[in-house]
């Protein structure tokens, strides 16, 4: 997931931009969307982020996800696709579906990575689910996945 729509200016650091009441909006919509399609994960994992904090903030309430069951990871703020792919591969396989989100255009691009689809922009708080095939995080490969789900705040499927 991409964070939510941001505020652009008014802020003394792109890091700290907060949430528009849009992107509010726009993440809690997105959640639901994920609900009504029996899609939960058991973790979220977000760039720390004001504007990527508050995005996880509002999807881990819709989704009555635990605060034990979100985490801030700094790498993925400003990620390059190797920097997604260490943390993927870093992460604990006791969890079977996580939510990672960030920011682009890191997020468009580990789409067309793990995948063989190509995605040419990922909207603020679009949603791709990919089902990576593997068995374990670690073994997570570039082309392997397949998308399996996707939507964007407009209702628009992005693949």
């Amino acid at each position: 997931m991409r964070h939510a729509k941001a505020i652009k200016s008014g802020f003394s650091s792109d890091y700290e931009r907060d949430l528009e009441e849009r992107g509010k909006k726009d993440a809690a919509t997105m959640a639901i969307a994920l609900h009504k399609s029996n899609i939960k994960p058991d973790l979220i994992v977000a760039s720390p982020s004001t504007r990527t904090k508050r995005t996880a903030l509002i999807v881990a309430k819709e989704l009555n996800l635990e605060p034990q069951n979100l985490e801030f990871e700094t790498s993925i703020y400003e990620a390059e696709i190797n920097d997604l792919m260490h943390v993927i591969r870093s992460f604990n396989d006791t969890y079977k579906s996580i939510l990672l989100i960030g920011h682009n255009p890191s997020m468009t691009g580990i789409v067309g990575y793990l995948t063989n689809t190509f995605l040419d922009h990922l909207p603020t708080s679009g949603i791709v689910v990919v089902d990576l095939q593997e068995s374990t995080w670690k073994q997570t490969q570039s082309r392997k996945g397949r998308v399996v789900w996707s939507l964007s705040p407009k209702g628009v499927t992005l693949t």
